[in-house]
Order: structure tokens, then C-alpha cells, then sequence
């Protein structure tokens, strides 16, 4: 029985946990976590393990890929998307690394603008988040009027625009409500989008909901997704959007074009507009929007089927 860690910075596990519960099934494979910040724990967790999965290309990543010990070992390191544009996969020793997963091609392509040779100093591979899509019902009803915004509240989720777009919404119609789920990261924005919602003379429209634990309930009877991020890797909200029915409607942030139909995107706030008062859901939307993540691949099924092939491969890897 292999011997495989996760290895990830406390409080950033929220991707890896599924995959590791996956893991915990098997019997090829004896299972354990290393969620910490610690330097003493990411060294016990390299010296006990026969196979390890660095998630994220942080500290954490940097700090272990320079262990003497890991260089014994099947190593695998995931990288998301806000790591691509930092400096840090310049520091990780990739001569101790195995497999480089990227969750989307476009954050391969800045990467490599970064480390011109990273394909030749290791192996890459493409593998998308995937959602338990047996876990998710679709919506039964869509109100076209509730939109909600997932996402913890921070600059490069651009809510300002979320705002210029409610603005706009709420002109032509005042059932428009934005239900925002996810903590403010920044006290910036609460001070701001409080301040220009009163402004605006939208306040009564936004609901903060906070962190949400069960988004099942939550998701209920809204009818779009809207996303105004000005940079991704593969987001979960959208992908869970459309899986349940609802609408997407996108800002156009650089790699959307390979993930989503371009009718998905909007460039303009009035783009965006348009988009969400143009038609209503209806059922068979709610269907095509959840066949659409299923015909990807964006499976929990699929990506762990990938996972466990690579998994096995760096278990042949190690020393």
C-alpha cells in the first residue's frame, strides 16, 4: 500500500479535501493530510509519504520542493491561477517535482511567459476542477430577477462592476437583486460598495449573505450567475452555476473563450445587460447550461479517473 500526503496551507484546502476523501476509499492507498503552515509539518509529511501532492504553488510548495527528502519521492504539484502571476513558481526546485497539473491552458500559457522552459524541466498536465455533479440538483425554479455573485469579496473579483451592472438592471426593472455569497477579503470594498450602493440608490438590491455553508439551500430559485472577475484559472461558481440551470453571464477575463461560449461572455456593461434581460430561463436552458459542464468533463467523476492515473504514475516515480 502506497503511502500518498496532501500536503496544503491551512484554510486553502477547500479543492484538495474532495480529492483527498476520494483517496481515503482506496485500498492501494494509505491516506494523509498535512493542512498546516508549519515547516516541521510539511518535513514529517515528505518523510512519511511514498507519493506527495503539494497543493498550490506557495511557501509551502517552494519550501518542500527543496527538501533533500522529496527528491525520493513521486511529486505532484497543483498549480490554481493566482500563483501564475507571482514570482513564486520561479522559486520551486522543479527537478524534485514529477507532474505540474494546471486547472486551465491559459494559466500554462503565464507560466511559461514566466519559465520559458517549464515543459522541458518537468512534466504538464491540463486537468479542470470537477464538480460532484450527482450531488447537484439542478434549480426547479429560475427567477430570472435573483442573480447570484459567489465569491469572496476581493480586487480581482472586480465588484465594482458588479455594481455598474445592478445600477443599470435596477433602472429598467426594480425585482433586480444581487445576492452576493462570500466574505469580504478587503474592508476596502465593504466601505466602497456599501457607500456606492447608497449612491447609486441601490442598497435595497444587494444582499450580503456572508459565508455561506450550505450553498444547496442558497442556490435555490436564482436564475443567473454573473462573474465580473478579471482573472481566473477555472472557477467552481460559474461552473456550479450552470450546472444547476442557471444562467452564466461572464466577464470576458483572458482564457473565458476556451472554457465558455462566447453567448456566455459580455465585454460592456451594457453587454451584460443585455444578456440578462434578454430572455428568460427556461428548462430546457437549465439543461443544456448543466450538459455543457458535463460534456467538458468537469466531473469530480472525471478528475479524479485522472488524478488516480497520475497518482499511480508518480508512485512509479518515486525512489
Amino acid at each position: 500500500m502506497k503511502k500518498l500526503a496532501f500536503i496544503c496551507a491551512i484554510g486553502q484546502e477547500t479543492f484538495i479535501e474532495p480529492i483527498a476523501q476520494e483517496f481515503d476509499k482506496s485500498e492501494d492507498y494509505q491516506v494523509h493530510r498535512y493542512y498546516t503552515n508549519q515547516q516541521a509539518d510539511i518535513i514529517a509529511g515528505v518523510k512519511w509519504a511514498d507519493i506527495v501532492w503539494l497543493e498550490w504553488c506557495n511557501e509551502i510548495s517552494t519550501y518542500a520542493s527543496q527538501l533533500y527528502e522529496i527528491q525520493k519521492k513521486g511529486v505532484i504539484l497543483r498549480l490554481h491561477s493566482y500563483e501564475a502571476l507571482s514570482n513564486l513558481p520561479t522559486q520551486v526546485k522543479w527537478e524534485s517535482i514529477d507532474y505540474l497539473v494546471f486547472v486551465a491552458v491559459h494559466i500554462k500559457e503565464i507560466v511559461k511567459g514566466k519559465i520559458h522552459d517549464i515543459e522541458e524541466r518537468v512534466c504538464t498536465k491540463i486537468i479542470p476542477n470537477g464538480l460532484d455533479i450527482d450531488q447537484i440538483e439542478p434549480n426547479k425554479e429560475l427567477n430570472p430577477y435573483d442573480i447570484a455573485y459567489v465569491c469572496n469579496i476581493n480586487h480581482k473579483k472586480e465588484p465594482a462592476l458588479a455594481l455598474q451592472i445592478m445600477a443599470e438592471l435596477v433602472g429598467k426593472n426594480p425585482d433586480y437583486k444581487l445576492h452576493v455569497a462570500g466574505a469580504w477579503q478587503d474592508e476596502r470594498y465593504k466601505i466602497y460598495m456599501e457607500h456606492m450602493a447608497r449612491e447609486m440608490g441601490i442598497a435595497d438590491s444587494i444582499i450580503y449573505y456572508g459565508f455561506v455553508h450550505d450553498m444547496d439551500t442558497w442556490w435555490n430559485g436564482k436564475g443567473v450567475i454573473l462573474s465580473t472577475s478579471i482573472h481566473e484559472g477555472h472557477p467552481l461558481n460559474i461552473m456550479e452555476g450552470a450546472a444547476r440551470g442557471l444562467r452564466p453571464v461572464v466577464h470576458n477575463f483572458m482564457g473565458a473563450k476556451n472554457l465558455y461560449y462566447d453567448d456566455w461572455l459580455f465585454n460592456t456593461v451594457p453587454e451584460a445587460v443585455k444578456m440578462i434581460t434578454g430572455k428568460t430561463p427556461e428548462q430546457n436552458h437549465n439543461q443544456e447550461y448543466r450538459n455543457y459542464v458535463i460534456d467538458r468533463g468537469w466531473t469530480l467523476e472525471n478528475q479524479i479517473s485522472q488524478f488516480k492515473e497520475l497518482i499511480e504514475k508518480a508512485g512509479m516515480e518515486g525512489k
